[in-house]
C-alpha cells in the first residue's frame, strides 16, 4: 500500500512535458507583397534585403528598428520622426507591411533612390535621384509630354491612363481602344486626375507645378503600368 502511495506522488511531481509549438513567421509576406508591388523597380527589391534582410518585425514580432537610436522603421527603414505623420495623413501606417510598403512606393516614385542611395545596387545608373534602367521596354514612358504634343508617347500615355481607370474619354478618340498620339485637353484633364490620386501633385498649372504634364516624377509613375 504504501509503495502504492510513493509512486503516485511521484507521478504528480513529475516534470510536466509541453509539447513545441510553431510560431509564425510575422514576416512570411514581406518578400511577396514587395516583389509584386516593385516589379517594375527591381532596384526597391535590393534595397529591401540590404535594409531589413526582408523584415518589418523582429522574431519577437515587434516593430523593427534600425539605425541610431531606432529611428528607422521596418522593411525599408523609414524615419519614424520626418516619415510616419505624413505616411498616415496619406493612408499609409509604416508600422505595418502594407503601410511600410506604399510609402515606400511613394518615396520612390517622387524622390527616386534617394533615400536609400546607400543600398542602391551598384549595377543601376543614378540620375537627378531616379534609377535609369538599362533595357528600356516597349511601353516605357522616356519623354516630356504636354497639351499640343503630337507623339507616339502620347499614344501610350492615354493607353496607360486608360488601362488604370483615368479614362481620356468614355467613347470616341482617345477611350480605350480609340488611343490618339495627340495631346490634348481630355488628357491633360486625365493626367491631372492621374497626378492628384497619386499624391504627385494637385494643383498649379503645367508650367509652375507640372500639374497636367507629363515630368520625370509622373512619367516614373507611369510607367509602373505594363501594358499587355
Amino acid at each position: 500500500m504504501l509503495f502504492i502511495v510513493i509512486v503516485s506522488l511521484l507521478s504528480l511531481i513529475a516534470p510536466i512535458r509541453v509539447s513545441a509549438q510553431t510560431v509564425p513567421d510575422p514576416n512570411s509576406e514581406v518578400a511577396a507583397k514587395v516583389s509584386t508591388v516593385f516589379a517594375a523597380m527591381p532596384e526597391m527589391i535590393a534595397v529591401e534585403k540590404c535594409e531589413s534582410n526582408m523584415r518589418q518585425f523582429t522574431k519577437e514580432g515587434a516593430v523593427l528598428h534600425g539605425g541610431t537610436g531606432g529611428a528607422y522603421v521596418g522593411i525599408f527603414q523609414i524615419s519614424e520622426a520626418l516619415h510616419a505623420e505624413r505616411a498616415l495623413k496619406m493612408g499609409h501606417d509604416i508600422m505595418t507591411i502594407d503601410g511600410n510598403i506604399g510609402y515606400a512606393l511613394w518615396l520612390r516614385t517622387t524622390q527616386g533612390v534617394a533615400p536609400w542611395k546607400g543600398c542602391v545596387p551598384a549595377t543601376a545608373t543614378l540620375v537627378a535621384g531616379v534609377v535609369a534602367s538599362a533595357v528600356v521596354s516597349g511601353d516605357t514612358l522616356t519623354k516630356v509630354l504636354k497639351i499640343g504634343v503630337r507623339d507616339t508617347q502620347v499614344m501610350m500615355l492615354q493607353k496607360k491612363l486608360n488601362a488604370s481607370g483615368f479614362a481620356i474619354a468614355s467613347s470616341g478618340p482617345g477611350s480605350m481602344g480609340n488611343e490618339t498620339d495627340y495631346f490634348g485637353a481630355m488628357t491633360r484633364d486625365a493626367v491631372k486626375k492621374f497626378q492628384c490620386a497619386k499624391g504627385i501633385v494637385c494643383e498649379g498649372t503645367e508650367s509652375t507645378t507640372g500639374f497636367g504634364r507629363i515630368g520625370p516624377r509622373t512619367r516614373e509613375m507611369l510607367n509602373v503600368i505594363v501594358l499587355q
